[in-house]
């Protein structure tokens, strides 16, 4: 037999369906736990026969190849009369038709799935209550330890691109906005636009060729449009302290988190003027007259408009 009982894994699903028993268990061929399907029909009251109910289910299975784990197959059930092999729909099976189904009972699992991510969206995890004791002595570790994970990589968010990509994604901006920030940015800590960069400096980081492919050599590293990739180990130093400096500025200014592209865009032209200043300080320092602040922006906006 390819099946084994386990306890009820669709859990929620039979909460719905307290009237009917639904027949269930974990196929060790595919590695997924399933329900006979003739049950769940029974469960949603659904007055169609069988094959129109999988109709929609079968139609997806046979247009994805190689689906891992299958929806729908065969699995051997004991039954009163003994053992028999009956059709089943695995647990993604399952949670496709209820999705998609238009009965009332599909729309009460709907409800329930949409209240589970409500909570995980508010609390930031969901616990099983039903758990046994010596799961719950197991997730407790593996909770504490992905929580420091978490939070180091959101420390670490504060001093790299994915911060302020996020910040311009949420004020409604583009590809070329983030580009337009990139470049204020560049400008400001190294004289050079994100293009300039990576015409000028050799690339020193990113992904490689696994295997030998068209001339090049597995370990070899792919040619990236990252300008990250071409910065070397000082300049990157520079980019998180510099990403760090705007992202400081924001979070001061807007705590509530929400902004405009315009506020994320003249904190990053501040930083660029400022670091702009100071390297002019540090090549003549007894040449250069403070400028005011919106000097120092006009200035990047106008190499910003050479560079275009």
């Amino acid at each position: 037999m390819s099946a084994i009982q386990l306890p009820s894994i669709f859990r929620a699903v039979q909460e719905i369906f307290p009237d009917t028993v639904l027949r269930m268990g974990f196929s060790t061929r595919v590695q997924s736990s399933f329900v006979v399907s003739v049950d769940l029909q029974q469960g949603v009251d659904s007055k169609s026969n069988t094959a129109r109910f999988l109709q929609g289910v079968e139609a997806l299975q046979k247009g994805v190849q190689n689906l891992n784990p299958p929806y729908l197959g065969e699995e051997v059930v004991q039954t009163a009369g003994g053992p028999q092999t009956v059709k089943v729909l695995y647990k993604r099976g399952v949670f496709h038709l209820l999705m998609l189904s238009r009965l009332p009972k599909a729309a009460e699992f709907r409800d329930r799935v949409f209240d589970l991510l409500e909570q995980i969206e508010r609390e930031g995890f969901v616990v099983n209550a039903n758990a046994t004791v010596e799961q719950f002595q197991t997730m407790k570790p593996r909770i504490e330890r992905t929580i420091d994970e978490l939070l180091e990589a959101r420390l670490q968010e504060k001093k790299d691109y994915r911060a302020i990509v996020r910040a311009v994604r949420e004020a409604g901006g583009y590809d070329r906005d983030f580009a337009d920030v990139q470049n204020i940015v560049y400008l400001g800590l190294f004289g050079m636009t994100a293009q300039t960069v990576r015409d000028r400096q050799p690339q020193v980081s990113g992904e490689r060729y696994k295997r030998d492919y068209r001339g090049k050599k597995a370990g070899e590293l792919r040619p990236s449009r990252s300008a990250k990739d071409y910065l070397t180990k000082e300049q990157l130093r520079t980019l998180d302290n510099g990403v760090l400096f705007i992202t400081s500025k924001l979070a001061l200014r807007h705590p509530d988190g929400v902004m405009t592209l315009d506020d994320i865009k003249g904190a990053a032209m501040e930083v660029g003027a400022e670091m702009l200043l100071s390297r002019a300080r540090q090549a003549e320092p007894a040449e250069v007259v403070p400028l005011d602040l919106r000097t120092r922006i006009e200035t990047i906006r106008t190499k910003l408009q050479r560079s275009a």
